[in-house]
């Protein structure tokens, strides 16, 4: 976030990837802090959890931290998207 503020500073625009996973930075008050935490995000890219990794740390020996963890449903993806639509924010 300090690098974000110090290209806002600057007046420079940025385009965000926001990683949703379900459970985590979800909450829709996070949602809005981060949609409305730095003035010159122009687009936020919301890229849903999925567990891709994993064959990557079974094969380094090393447990999946989310093993556990569902990715979003349709539902919240678009209840996110929404969220940083409704600042007016391009999103993908």
């Amino acid at each position: 976030m300090r690098f974000a503020h110090r290209l806002a500073d600057r007046g420079i625009p940025i385009w965000v990837r926001f990683v949703l996973v379900s459970g985590l930075p979800d909450d829709p008050a996070n949602v809005d802090a981060v949609a409305a935490g730095v003035p010159t995000v122009e687009r936020v890219e919301v890229l849903p959890f999925h567990r891709l990794g994993a064959a990557k740390y079974a094969a380094l020996g090393l447990p999946f931290p989310l093993s556990g963890t569902p990715p979003p449903d349709a539902g919240l993806l678009e209840r996110v998207r929404g969220q940083f639509r409704d600042h007016g924010l391009a999103v993908i």
